[in-house]
């Protein structure tokens, strides 16, 4: 009986038949080739979807770089075009204090004598002139009259209250009478000086 569970065992009383054993091994020889096939198809899909996803990263990461310089190179020009500006309209303004400083220094005595009521009528002159500069520079550099709309909402931020004033049939906190007229820049948008207004009670 020994000898007979030593003795391979073969399929069909055929010798030359594969054994039980050598079946089983070819099984699991063609389990671990098709477990291998498997893992390689695996590992090709992860690597094409982790070169996807480098690729994807990387492309991003380079538009985010372009859009963060674009944006710092144009906020650079806006903070470089914005001190030219200053600094040009400083100049214009400077030239023109100096040159109103010179009229107001050569400014004649008043008197009754005909040469001297000449004089004074050319310095008033050169005044005009000047004024007239000056309100043609405010032009050049955006510079444009605000006024304040009667029987609009006071807004603290838009007018400057130096009294008040009652009006028949007006609401409270309204403006009322503009007192003296205030001015703006469209480089940008803002308020240099509120108008001067009286507010409704």
């Amino acid at each position: 009986m020994n000898e007979d569970l030593k003795a391979p065992l073969t399929m069909a009383g055929d010798p030359d038949a594969p054994t039980l054993g050598m079946s089983s091994m070819y099984r699991l020889f063609e389990a671990f080739i098709g477990l291998r096939e498997r893992n390689e198809r695996q590992h090709k899909l992860f690597e094409q979807t982790l070169h996807r996803t480098r690729d994807a990263l990387q492309a991003s990461f380079n538009h985010f770089a372009a859009e963060t310089q674009r944006a710092f190179q144009q906020m650079r020009q806006e903070l470089v075009g914005e001190k030219k500006f200053s600094l040009s309209l400083l100049n214009e303004l400077l030239d023109l204090a100096i040159e109103l400083n010179h009229i107001v220094a050569s400014r004649p005595v008043v008197s009754p004598t005909a040469p001297q009521a000449e004089a004074l009528s050319r310095w008033i002159e050169a005044v005009e002139i000047q004024n007239r500069k000056v309100q043609e520079a405010l032009q050049k550099f955006g510079i444009h009259a605000y006024d304040a709309v009667v029987g609009s909402p006071y807004n603290p931020a838009l007018h400057e209250r130096v009294g008040s004033k009652r009006l028949e049939g007006m609401d409270a906190l309204r403006i009322a009478e503009q007192v003296q007229r205030g001015y703006a820049s469209q480089q940008p948008e803002f308020i240099l000086r509120r108008p001067k207004v009286l507010v409704t009670e």
